[in-house]
């Protein structure tokens, strides 16, 4: 397996929503066992996204920045050398500083694979119909029932008395956002920006009507981009921000997170510490502390393929062997509990593995950007 493509490197993204029926807290649970697209997935035989694919040589697979860190070099060189196996083509591995390079690359076929999130995925979908989801992360049963994780609004620890409010179910509220400085992960993220921008929107219907107007200074007095979930977060804790969006899968490691179950933690009211000793970019916030405002579950995204130029016959065999148990056993790419620090991409206290998903299953975040 060759090394990296691109000489940029940063941080680290992937992941969700509330299982397979379900979308975003403050824009209520929408069905999504039935679809009304019709699309299947990239493993069903017989599609047509691949049948004119030619002949295939070797495989790029391109990372957000959320993982393209060098932290994660141990599993993505594993992820690599699994695809190798299972592909029985070359791999070359593509890491990314912008969300935008990434989606063009798999839209593009520049590569063949991507490690996207949901709606990163969607937006690489509108530029090439051929793109479809292979696989996603399970939950922690193997299913796609809890395939989640949380898109987070924050604020430093010492401003959450400001956004306590009683009459809700929290016990907290977003209703003290305006007019603050506002950071987002990128215009691409699910979690970073799509679905906090759609909960400000329900918010303040008679304020925003689009989340491109989040997008700048207007309703915010000034809005950042930290380029990935780490980068949103160290805007907050550095000062720059006094309210940012991230989520849980690619900060966590980096904190002391509290006890208890994953809704729970996530939950408003929450608090955080950056730990003693965290990596880059968490090195300069060390001992900072954050709270959760409001917390939204969201669906996993999914590893994507361009079947317009991976051949069937490969797109078969690698849904094969990365739901296999090899693969979900193997610790250099799912990290047991205890073994978080490893290098490994994904955790086995956030998954089982890998699940073979559908193209429909990503509807419910489709309707986010109707």
């Amino acid at each position: 397996m060759q090394a990296s493509v691109d000489t940029k490197m940063t941080r680290r993204s992937f992941l969700g929503l509330f299982g397979a029926s379900a979308v975003t807290l403050g824009l209520g649970l929408v069905g999504c066992g039935s679809s009304t697209s019709g699309k299947g997935g990239a493993a069903t035989k017989g599609d047509e996204g691949s049948s004119s694919a030619a002949k295939l040589d070797e495989l790029t697979m391109v990372w957000l920045p959320n993982e393209s860190s060098s932290e994660f070099d141990a599993g993505r060189e594993e992820f690599g050398k699994v695809l190798e196996k299972y592909a029985g083509v070359p791999v070359k591995l593509m890491t990314t500083t912008d969300y935008n390079v990434a989606i063009e690359a798999i839209a593009s076929g520049k590569a063949q694979l991507a490690n996207m999130g949901a709606e990163g995925f969607i937006q690489a979908q509108k530029k090439n119909s051929k793109v479809l989801p292979l696989v996603t992360t399970s939950d922690t049963d193997g299913k796609l029932d809890g395939a989640k994780y949380f898109s987070r609004i924050c604020v430093p620890e010492d401003q959450m008395d400001s956004y306590k409010d009683s009459s809700d179910s929290t016990g907290y509220s977003i209703k003290n956002i305006k007019g603050k400085r506002m950071s987002f992960v990128s215009p691409t993220s699910t979690s970073g920006f799509k679905v906090p921008t759609n909960a400000i929107m329900k918010a303040f219907p008679d304020d925003v009507k689009s989340s491109d107007e989040l997008s700048k200074p207007g309703f915010f007095s000034q809005v950042l981009f930290g380029n990935s979930h780490p980068g949103s977060a160290v805007n907050l804790l550095q000062g720059d921000a006094d309210v940012a969006a991230f989520d849980d899968v690619d900060v966590d490691m980096y904190l002391d997170v509290p006890e208890g179950d994953r809704d729970k933690v996530n939950a408003a009211g929450a608090v955080y510490k950056v730990k003693d000793g965290a990596a880059q970019p968490f090195d300069r916030v060390q001992g900072k502390s954050f709270g959760i405002i409001q917390s939204t579950p969201v669906l996993n995204g999914p590893i994507a393929v361009n079947t317009e130029k991976v051949p069937q016959e490969i797109i078969d065999k690698l849904v094969k062997g990365l739901t296999s148990k090899e693969t979900s056993d193997d610790e250099l790419l799912f990290a047991p509990e205890d073994k978080e620090d490893s290098g490994a991409v994904w955790s086995k206290g956030d998954t089982a593995g890998f699940i073979k998903v559908e193209d429909d299953w990503y509807d419910p975040i489709r309707k986010l950007d109707e």
